[in-house]
C-alpha cells in the first residue's frame, strides 16, 4: 500500500523525491561530484552547492519536475493514480485543480522517461508480420492543404485574367464552338440546296 501521507504536502513530497533520488549518496547532477554542501533553501527544497563546478541545484534539478509549475505532491499523486489505478486524465482533471492539457503533457513526459532502454541487436534478427501503413491520411504532408472554398484572391485573379487554367478552358470552349460553326457552314455550302 502506498503511504499517501507522503503526498500530504509539498514539503513531504520534496523529502520523498530527495530520498529516492539520492538513496546512494548525494552528488552533483552536472559533474557527478560528491563534494557538495548545503546552500540555503528555495521554498520546500533544500539547495546544494557543488564545490567542483560551483553550481547550485536542488532535488528537482535535471528531472521532469524541474520547471513544473504544479506542485510536486499533485504530480506524484497523478502519476501514482494513473499507473496504479488506471485513472483517466479527465477524471484527475476534475478531482484536482490542474488543467487537462498540463496533466496530459506531464503524464506523457513521465511515460517517456519510463521507456525501456534501446537494445543493440547483434547477428541475424528475424521479424515476423511487419506491417507498414501505405497512406498518409491523418499525417502531415509535403504540400499545403488545398482550399475547399473560393478565396478572395482567386476570385480577384479571375477578374484580372491571371489564372491560366480558367482562360485555357474558356478559349478551348470558344474554339470548339467556332470550329463546329465553320464545319456547319462548309457542310451547308457543299450540299446542294433542296428547293421544290
Amino acid at each position: 500500500m502506498f503511504p499517501f501521507e507522503l503526498l500530504s504536502s509539498e514539503a513531504s513530497a520534496a523529502n520523498l523525491l530527495e530520498q529516492v533520488r539520492w538513496r546512494n549518496g548525494l552528488y552533483c547532477p552536472r559533474c557527478q561530484s560528491e563534494s557538495v554542501i548545503k546552500h540555503g533553501s528555495y521554498r520546500e527544497y533544500q539547495r546544494y552547492l557543488c564545490k567542483d563546478c560551483d553550481r547550485t541545484f536542488n532535488p528537482k534539478t535535471g528531472t521532469i519536475f524541474a520547471h513544473a509549475k504544479n506542485g510536486l505532491d499533485r504530480l506524484l499523486f497523478v502519476f501514482y493514480s494513473s499507473l496504479r489505478f488506471n485513472t483517466s486524465i479527465r477524471q484527475l482533471d476534475a478531482e484536482i485543480d490542474v488543467s487537462y492539457r498540463s496533466l496530459r503533457r506531464r503524464v506523457e513526459q513521465f511515460a517517456r522517461t519510463l521507456d525501456a532502454p534501446t537494445l543493440d541487436l547483434v547477428g541475424p534478427v528475424e521479424i515476423d508480420e511487419f506491417y507498414v501503413a501505405a497512406g498518409k491520411k491523418g499525417r502531415e504532408r509535403d504540400r499545403e492543404p488545398r482550399s475547399r472554398a473560393l478565396s478572395k484572391t482567386w476570385a480577384g485573379n479571375v477578374r484580372r485574367g491571371q489564372t491560366a487554367s480558367v482562360h485555357a478552358r474558356r478559349s478551348r470552349h470558344r474554339s470548339a464552338i467556332r470550329r463546329s460553326s465553320e464545319i456547319r457552314r462548309q457542310i451547308d455550302g457543299a450540299t446542294p440546296s433542296r428547293q421544290p
